[in-house]
């Protein structure tokens, strides 16, 4: 998705379509903080096709209904539009929702992070939108699929950067055989594991519904020091362990302590059974750091040689994490 150019939108006609009137607005991350005669607003550009957001905004207002903290609370249009279709892209319009991000991930951080998402996932259960579902939003089952995509990915990079000059072509290409078998493990434990059609049948019974982009910026303090989930742009049907492994990769630190406290909070809703944290453990072999670098430099041009060379040297420490996860429990 290319980010707006929000100084050339006519974003007063654009808040006029909500009855709102613009007063003032600033760029915060990836969307606009709006000041209005009715009060503060976030306008953000949907990230995906126009046509997977009617399951973004049909969840958002599910789970406020079902009591989740803190929901997203998106607006309509005075013509009861779900967002607006400007310069080839579509925008949608909620409240701000007041908060801080880069917060010190202290045990008692992490138990809310866990226990967040697992209010999540217990308030999506049940989760039927009456219009038909996007092909898109439904990714029950899909992680064979997906990891044997983005390893042929990993050997496409692999002979760019062998044939390429530069120093991020020679440090991808030297770690190459290493997080290639990585992937050839994951693929084939993930294969060999006949609880995951097990774990995939009964959340797809129960509907759960991940958020899918559960990383640092996407979770801020509230002004009441609760934990507030935000942009809901990649939500869909899923088992819920693809938002747990995410959680992991992004929260853990890669320290097994980490792992036990957000499995903890987590645990508040769902105690995760042996079988799950299995399958936790082969997603998080997967070497996905390799992968989403690959694709910056060989797909978007965009060469992270710094970000590469420091996960090259944190890339052990996740290996032994993924070899002991098994010693957690909730």
């Amino acid at each position: 998705m290319r980010r707006p150019h929000w100084s050339q939108l006519p974003l007063a006609a654009m808040l006029a379509e909500y009855g709102l009137r613009l007063d003032r607005w600033e760029e915060v991350s990836s969307c606009l903080k709006i000041e209005t005669d009715q009060g503060l607003f976030r306008l953000k550009c949907f990230a995906y096709p126009a046509s997977e957001f009617p399951f973004v905004y049909t969840l958002v207002q599910y789970l406020a209904q079902q009591g989740f903290r803190h929901p997203e609370m998106m607006r309509v249009t005075l013509r009861g539009q779900l967002g607006l279709p400007v310069a080839d892209q579509f925008f949608y319009l909620a409240s701000w929702q007041e908060g801080m991000t880069g917060f010190p991930l202290g045990r008692d951080a992490l138990l809310k992070v866990g226990n967040l998402v697992g209010s999540l996932h217990q308030a999506s259960q049940g989760f039927q939108p009456r219009t038909p579902v996007h092909p898109a939003r439904s990714q029950w089952g899909i992680w064979p699929t997906k990891l044997m995509a983005r390893y042929q990915d990993l050997l496409k990079f692999t002979r760019l950067a062998e044939a390429g000059v530069t120093a991020f072509d020679r440090l991808f290409a030297s770690q190459a055989p290493a997080f290639i078998t990585a992937a050839q493990r994951a693929l084939l434990g993930l294969e060999e594991l006949s609880c995951y059609q097990e774990i995939v049948n009964n959340d797809k019974q129960a509907h759960y519904v991940c958020h899918r982009d559960c990383i640092p910026r996407n979770i801020v303090t509230g002004l009441d020091g609760e934990l507030i989930l935000i942009d809901f742009d990649n939500a869909a049907y899923a088992e819920r362990v693809d938002d747990i492994a995410k959680l992991l990769s992004y929260f853990s630190g890669w320290r097994l302590e980490n792992a036990t406290t957000i499995f903890t909070g987590y645990s508040n809703w769902f105690p995760l059974r042996e079988e799950e944290i299995q399958l936790i453990q082969t997603f998080l072999e997967f070497p996905m750091e390799y992968w989403r670098l690959g694709r910056l430099a060989y797909e978007r041009n965009h060469a992270r040689y710094a970000a590469l060379r420091n996960w090259t040297a944190t890339s052990s420490r996740k290996a032994e994490f993924v070899i002991n996860l098994e010693r957690v429990t909730s």
